[in-house]
């Protein structure tokens, strides 16, 4: 059976304000036909090499910062987003997050998409463009800026490496105090959200996000001393 690979769109909100939104947040989900779980996919075959998004953005649109991927900017209208390989039964996530400019009320263009990547025996495979749009309104309900719950938690786990990044300079900088206190509060931001809302993954997320600030701060405290 022949594996082909689908990509999936969700805004983080509905609609926005026709006045203009700031940090408007698309999730990207990539996956193929066949379901297998976490288990099997440690012997699953590689069915996407060099998966890449190609982006062309809308009229007064702006892409600020993307998560769970990297991206090489060709000009201030498109990109090419890397987001690597895909296994059998796999799923992968990124986070697009974008500024738009005021728009009349209405359905508005926001970036159009081409997905590219090389398949089990490498043919390069082109899927067609797809045009994500999304509401502008005068509303007064679009200033209640409830998040789609789906697309802020893969928009959390996936912050966690930058948070980590940053904590990590301020410990090779000398300030363990501060290193340790962003680790330690991103882990409490984890722990509020798993009780809230019962999820083991931001359980699971906490736990290795305290375990790493002890460990950072415990490493570069050996370093300190024996550099005394």
């Amino acid at each position: 059976m022949q594996s082909s690979l689908y990509t999936e769109f969700t805004w983080s909100r509905n609609h926005v304000a026709a006045s203009g939104a700031k940090k408007v947040y698309l999730l990207v989900e990539y996956h193929n036909t066949v379901a297998t779980t976490s288990k099997d996919i440690v012997h699953s075959r590689r069915i996407a090499e060099q998966v890449q998004l190609h982006l062309q953005l809308g009229t007064g649109v702006r892409l600020n910062a993307w998560y769970g991927c990297r991206a090489e900017v060709l000009n201030e209208l498109n990109y090419s987003i890397w987001l690597g390989s895909l296994l059998e039964g796999e799923a992968k996530h990124m986070v697009l997050e974008f500024d738009c400019a005021p728009h009349p009320s209405g359905n508005h263009p926001i970036v159009t998409v081409l997905c590219t990547y090389k398949d089990a025996t490498h043919n390069q495979i082109i899927l067609p463009s797809q045009t994500i749009s999304l509401q502008f309104s005068n509303h007064t309900s679009v200033f209640v800026k409830k998040m789609d719950r789906r697309v802020e938690k893969c928009l959390k786990l996936l912050q966690n490496p930058f948070v980590l990044e940053k904590a990590l300079r301020a410990f090779e900088g000398g300030n363990l105090k501060r290193g340790e206190e962003m680790i330690r509060r991103r882990a409490d931001e984890m722990l509020t959200q798993a009780i809230r809302l019962e999820d083991i993954d931001y359980l699971r997320e906490a736990e290795i996000l305290y375990a790493l600030s002890r460990t950072f701060l415990s490493t570069y405290l050996v370093d300190r001393l024996a550099n005394v």
